[in-house]
């Protein structure tokens, strides 16, 4: 079997996956939960368990024709008829137990909205059994600081070179993640944990891209930021479903509630 048969088994069963975060945990929870034969290697990410191949190899099966790829804020995985023809080759040559197993997996997570079935896989995986240790709220102050001090120092070099679209992003998304971190004032320590988590990782992968560009700042301008992109609708979905801010996208939502007031 190619090592990609569980991405098409996903993606034609399902019909169309929004989001490769989305594929991912199906993977692993069909790998971990349903003993499938997957060859793909898990590793600890912000966003829970994580392979990055599994996009790359996804994104291979567009090129081959296999899937339709697209990106909606997210990437957007659709069958095409050659890959639901692969995919049926593929099935007759997977044991009924483990079809059977798989399709479990997805009726039962498929429905879930992401944020949600982060936090399953995050709950049950990343800390089986247990929730994670509650930190001091000096110690979340502490973290939300040095964020939001990493967040100042990137607004501040990108908002020095020419405007563009992806400058646009960049300033906006930071300036939301640090509204986030001002508004949050939530009591479950799990939410808390994922939230802010959620948002160090993303920042970090900003500052990241920031070394990379060195003194060549206006070539952001040239990168493809798909995966911040991704990355970033996770976070304002978590902050909508933890009630700290709506999304950016949704319609006629009150944008006064994103002014910033001083204290």
């Amino acid at each position: 079997m190619p090592k990609y048969w569980p991405i098409l088994y996903v993606v034609y069963r399902l019909r169309r996956v929004y989001n490769s975060f989305d594929l991912q945990k199906y993977l692993y929870l069909a790998k971990v939960d349903g003993n499938a034969p997957i060859e793909y290697v898990f590793v600890d990410d912000y966003c829970g368990p994580r392979c990055a191949s599994i996009k790359q190899d996804a994104i291979s099966l567009g090129v081959r024709g296999y899937l339709k790829v697209s990106f909606e804020n997210g990437w957007v995985f659709e069958i095409t008829e050659e890959g639901a023809r692969v995919a049926k080759e593929l099935m007759n040559s997977l044991p009924v137990e483990v079809q059977n197993a798989f399709d479990h997996i997805l009726e039962e997570y498929s429905s879930l909205p992401v944020v949600k079935l982060r936090d399953y896989v995050y709950d049950a995986h990343q800390y089986p059994g247990v929730k994670p240790r509650p930190r001091a709220e000096t110690e979340y102050e502490e973290l939300k600081k040095q964020i939001k001090s990493e967040i100042n120092l990137l607004l501040h070099d990108f908002s020095g070179i020419e405007s563009n679209a992806n400058t646009l992003f960049l300033l906006g998304s930071l300036d939301y993640c640090k509204l986030v971190l001002k508004r949050e004032k939530l009591v479950d320590s799990f939410q808390k944990d994922n939230l802010i988590t959620l948002i160090d990782g993303y920042v970090k992968k900003v500052m990241l891209l920031r070394e990379l560009l060195g003194n060549n700042l206006e070539l952001v301008g040239e990168v493809c930021l798909n995966d911040l992109k991704e990355d970033f609708e996770l976070i304002q979905e978590a902050s909508e479903e933890y009630k700290v801010l709506p999304a950016l996208y949704e319609e006629g939502i009150d944008l006064s509630v994103f002014v910033d007031v001083e204290e």
